[in-house]
């Protein structure tokens, strides 16, 4: 368990964060949300920002389902849900409608949902009987997905541009298994897979926020590069980066912070073998937040007493603080939620350490408080 928590490592931030290292901002722009039957209709609510309304992204969704996934209609009991999502660029280039449809309020997940640009009416989302169930993928399977995913594009013409290049493939019991592929500039699509191996969604993304920063930020997307690279030396040594797949996203805050992720890491299955080297940068500071180096063999067990061993998790950790002139930081606890070890200076600032069990060294730092 804990082996799997490690390997996700910066990851972690974008469920976590404080102050100008802040985690990444998801549907804090909401502007308008409804919940109701469908049965009762659809509220005609009119927004002068976008092009599409509510009700005519429903139709674009329902004509999507039945395009794509051969579904006639929509039960008509079910419970819709809707919501206007403004990211500014974060994740997609226009305010979108974020829709689902659930069998009770109280569902777990929804039966369907979909995203419909509220602009340009495209679908950037659909997605009906989420599998959320998780396995360990492996070579075979990832290459099966790649070319089941590849057919499916290839057959309703999903992305035009080319090359089309395998950006991830994971399996998750949050999102199930799903493949994603990176074409031009910083676009993706990832598709989404049943128990039966065959396509349940697909869900585009790109990244433009680091087209549309305007002045605020100091630190842009080369410096970022840059930031990252001096970092992850400084604090692991020279590291090897030719051949593994280069990502760089900026996120955004609840209250306007703004942080480059920057990694560069392999498509783990197909190797066996887990790599990624990253950092976190304020955008807006300059602060490195937090970094990380993991390159472990995906079979590796965690070395045997090392899991909740206080004692020797902080021998690991503060032998590598004193080789980085970090030894200013003293111990303050153990935070079994996270498995990090949380050091505060003199100013009363936190770093907490990730000491990689199955390996036996730190495998990241984060200059931030943990939540």
């Amino acid at each position: 368990m804990f082996k799997k928590r490690l390997s996700v490592g910066l990851i972690l931030l974008l469920l976590l964060g404080l102050g100008g290292c802040q985690a990444e901002g998801t549907e804090k722009n909401a502007v308008y949300s409804t919940k109701q039957k469908a049965a009762n209709g659809i509220e005609k609510a009119a927004h002068s920002t976008v092009s599409i309304q509510q009700a005519e992204a429903v139709e674009k969704a329902e004509a999507a389902f039945k395009q794509y996934f051969n579904i006639q209609s929509i039960d008509k009991n079910l419970i819709q849900k809707a919501a206007l999502i403004e990211d500014n660029g974060i994740r997609w280039k226009n305010p979108y409608w974020k829709l689902s449809w659930w069998v009770a309020k109280d569902s777990n997940n929804p039966v369907y949902s979909a995203q419909i640009d509220a602009q340009s009416g495209e679908v950037v989302q659909l997605r009906y009987r989420p599998h959320r169930d998780h396995k360990v993928i492996t070579r075979q399977d990832v290459l099966s997905y790649q070319k089941t995913a590849l057919a499916f594009m290839d057959k309703y013409d999903l992305v035009k541009e080319v090359p089309v290049n395998l950006f991830e493939a994971s399996s998750s019991y949050m999102e199930g298994i799903s493949v994603e592929f990176r074409y031009g500039p910083d676009q993706f699509i990832m598709l989404y897979f049943n128990e039966a191996g065959a396509v349940s969604g697909f869900e585009f993304s790109q990244q433009l926020a680091y087209t549309l920063q305007g002045n605020d930020l100091k630190i842009d997307r080369p410096e970022a590069i840059k930031m990252a690279q001096a970092s992850i030396k400084e604090y692991y040594g020279a590291v090897d980066t030719s051949g593994l797949i280069e990502q760089v996203r900026l996120f955004e805050g609840d209250k306007g912070e703004k942080n480059w992720f920057v990694s560069w890491k392999n498509i783990a299955p197909l190797e066996g073998r887990f790599i990624r080297y990253g950092a976190q940068i304020d955008a807006l500071s300059g602060k490195v937040c937090a970094v990380e180096e993991s390159n472990h063999s995906l079979d590796k067990e965690p070395i045997a007493g090392l899991e909740n061993n206080e004692e020797k998790l902080r021998e690991i950790a503060e032998q590598f603080l004193d080789q980085k002139n970090l030894s200013g930081y003293r111990f303050d606890s153990f935070v079994k939620d996270t498995g990090t070890l949380r050091y505060m200076d003199k100013a009363g600032s936190p770093l907490h350490v990730l000491v990689d069990r199955s390996e036996g060294k730190v495998s990241s730092l984060f200059f931030f408080e943990l939540k």
